[in-house]
């Protein structure tokens, strides 16, 4: 069987912020029902969590770039204006219209993520059968 390489471009890798701030003003009202006395702790511990979890989705979410993977085989490399890095494929999982995927590196385990809308139907199907085939 031939294998086939894809290179898949991607733009606006962006994640919509607003299901993770309505999670933590949940969260925030939920602790000021359990314990009133201490809103001013929870709101603050809310507030650095929230802005917690926006920085860890910045740090795995390439925002342009281009995904060069190969078919059958579990490496890939994603070259883009801030970040290249190339190695092999370890997990991938898809979370509605999310991938996200662990790649091993010579620098160490990098996580990444990408949403549907980053790039054309036909790539985002390409990605997504060739990332879970292998795992």
């Amino acid at each position: 069987m031939t294998e086939f390489a894809y290179s898949i471009e991607f733009s606006k890798n962006l994640p919509d912020h607003k299901l993770i701030v309505v999670f933590f003003l949940c969260l925030w009202f939920v602790l000021f029902l359990l314990v009133p006395n201490l809103w001013w702790l929870s709101a603050t511990l809310c507030s650095l969590a929230l802005i917690d979890a926006k920085q860890r989705l910045i740090n795995i979410m390439p925002v342009t770039g281009v995904v060069l993977i190969q078919e059958n085989e579990s490496w890939l490399q994603l070259n883009g204006p801030i970040l290249d890095l190339q190695g092999d494929l370890t997990s991938a999982h898809r979370y509605a219209n999310w991938l996200v995927i662990t790649i091993r590196t010579e620098k160490g385990t990098r996580r990444l993520a990408f949403i549907a809308s980053a790039m054309d139907k036909v790539s985002w199907s390409h990605l997504n059968r060739i990332a879970l085939s292998n795992h």
